[in-house]
């Protein structure tokens, strides 16, 4: 059987919408966001190399509405102000950026025209007011969901700028005023606008005049700095046929969520890189890695209305192979960072620790070590095991302010409790008076005194709530004496007495009460060094702990000043002096990393 001949067309249409503005609804109602929809204002502000750009709320005839201005080069800046607004009302699906060669559209992102439809999720009218080359000032005047538009000519104000653009957005519907608040919008701008922020560093701010009292109403747009290691890998890929693959990724352990965001010439256009579900790049090491930071390529379609998501085209897989080939580059360099973090827990880190405070308790009794059992296993410290993540560490206590101020003295008591102390030694202790609710008061004085029948030697020394215990070296183990103390606030008096037991003496190689440091990943977290009883954590994803572990001896030196800080607060329990002792680990681990060129 022959084959059947192709049939011809019998003939060729061109297809047309029946309703050409239900096609620009539909346009205008798939964006729901009104933080996008600013951010896509914000962007034709950028892409027309706007240097100041400024956002206002504030309310105007008892209405908010919502004012994006800047000093770009304008709206279609080649033709007369009157039918560059006509060309714009008419031309709506169309930009004059899709004729742009491939290095130009990298450096602008919309090409559909259609981001000003994006109005209608933020409020009821909009009016671009566009002046250019001191040319007389027009206004175009849209309104949601009408299909008239008008251009007005507009008086202008004596201090005007020669070119200038002004997109205001009137009546602010109720749902958009909460989410375009000063803050919430400024960290918004901050995640979706990160590249171009950062490839043209403009001056971005958003000013809140709708703010009450005393609250902030000026902040600056800043791009957002991503946690955790960088990846030495190629920061730039080559696509034949298409803009640069730009890379910009991080390692961060013990992050609440970390991902991959992906964007289009700087602007975000997916959180996680996850989400781009048909491009088949949710596997390792991609997701379940850590990985953090951000994929840029300027070649991608994005979809017109949400401007989300990328369309998969032929840039989308060339995107793809893209990251196939950078895929062995990253493996490489998270099995570096793996085999670097193991050389640094190296366990004789304790012993160079306890080197270094050899005598301690001897030279500086007034300090308080933490209690470290013997023969600790392996496991716990820092050799092997998972470190805590972000959400399962427990969190260090908080100090707390009493709603109501402390009562008389009621009570007194002596920590610890019994003494133990070696013979030849000296040994700290403390008074604790309380009031009848056990919260800590102030007192005017304390007398001390030893109960001490066997004559064993035993004195203090010192006065006021922690005096030091001294023992005679010839004292023998298993005497005992009583410590008695008085507190004395005005006519109130409170006495305590704590047992004194006299014991071996320690073998501080073994038994030194130097803890281990335990090694916990948290990128998101600022602090450096934390005691959960007498655990002692250090977060090795901070800055300074990266910058300094490649380093053995400057890795034991920052060390040695967590530690340090670590003992004094909790010899002073002042858990207010935190900030300050903060304060003094950051300088000195700066001049630490200034001392080894890092």
């Amino acid at each position: 059987m022959g084959r059947r001949p192709a049939s011809k067309p019998t003939a060729s249409l061109q297809l047309k919408p029946a309703d050409p503005f239900e096609l620009i609804r539909w346009l205008a109602r798939s964006q729901s966001d009104p933080r996008k929809a600013v951010a896509e204002l914000v962007q034709n502000s950028l892409d027309a190399g706007a240097r100041h750009v400024d956002v206002h709320r504030r309310r105007v005839r008892g209405e908010v509405c919502l004012v994006v201005c800047d000093d770009g080069e304008g709206v279609l800046p080649e033709m007369e102000r009157e039918p560059a607004l006509k060309y714009l009302a008419t031309h709506v699906g169309h930009s004059r950026k899709m004729g742009l060669s491939v290095a130009q559209r990298a450096q602008v992102v919309g090409k559909y025209g259609v981001g000003l439809l994006g109005f209608w999720c933020v409020g009821h009218e909009l009016e671009i007011r566009t002046r250019v080359n001191g040319s007389p000032l027009f206004a175009l005047k849209l309104i949601e969901d009408s299909d008239r538009a008008e251009i007005l000519g507009l008086p202008l104000d004596t201090d005007s700028l020669p070119t200038f653009t002004e997109v205001v957005v009137t009546r602010v519907h109720e749902a958009a005023l909460a989410p375009l608040g000063g803050r919430r919008l400024t960290d918004y701008l901050a995640a979706e606008l990160r590249g171009q922020l950062i490839a043209k560093s403009p001056s971005l701010i958003v000013h809140d005049h709708v703010a009450r009292g005393t609250a902030q109403k000026r902040f600056e747009v800043l791009p957002r700095r991503f946690s955790g290691e960088p990846l030495r890998v190629s920061p730039e890929l080559d696509v034949p046929g298409f803009a640069q693959l730009r890379v910009d990724l991080y390692l961060a352990r013990g992050a609440q969520r970390p991902a991959i965001t992906v964007e289009c010439a700087g602007t975000l256009v997916a959180d996680d890189i996850a989400e781009l579900a048909a491009l088949g790049l949710a596997t390792e090491p991609w997701v379940g890695r850590e990985l953090t930071g951000l994929v840029d390529f300027a070649s991608f379609t994005v979809p017109p209305g949400t401007r989300r998501g990328v369309v998969p085209d032929r840039a989308a897989t060339a995107f793809v192979e893209a990251m196939q080939r950078l895929e062995p580059e990253v493996t490489a360099e998270l099995e570096r960072l793996d085999v670097e973090r193991r050389a640094a827990l190296d366990r004789s880190v304790l012993d160079q620790l306890k080197r270094a405070l050899r005598g301690f308790r001897r030279r500086l009794p007034q300090y308080d070590l933490p209690h470290v059992v013997d023969g600790e296993a392996p496991g716990d410290g820092l050799e092997e095991g998972a470190p805590l993540s972000a959400g399962s560490a427990p969190r260090p206590r908080v100090a707390t302010m009493e709603l109501f101020p402390a009562g008389p003295l009621a009570g007194l008591a002596i920590a610890p409790d019994p003494v133990e102390i070696a013979p030849g030694a000296e040994r700290r202790v403390r008074a604790a008076p309380v009031d009848a609710d056990g919260r800590a008061v102030e007192v005017e004085s304390f007398s001390w005194s030893v109960d001490d029948p066997r004559g064993i030697g035993l004195s203090i020394r010192g006065e006021g709530p922690r005096p030091a215990l001294a023992l005679r070296p010839d004292a023998r183990e298993g005497d005992a004496a009583t410590l008695r103390v008085v507190a004395t606030s005005g006519e109130l008096t409170a006495s305590a007495a704590a047992a004194v037991a006299v014991v071996p003496p320690p073998d501080e190689a073994g038994s030194l009460g130097i803890p281990e440091p335990h090694l916990v990943s948290d990128a998101d977290g600022l602090w450096r060094s934390r005691m959960l009883g007498d655990r002692w954590e250090v977060n090795d994803a901070h800055e300074d702990y990266r910058a300094l572990r490649a380093d053995a001896r400057a890795r034991v030196r920052y060390l040695l000043s967590l530690l340090a800080r670590e003992i004094v607060l909790r010899s002073r329990s002042r858990p207010e002096e935190a900030d300050a002792l903060d304060a003094v680990v950051e300088i000195l681990a700066h001049a630490e990393r200034n001392l080894r060129g890092g």
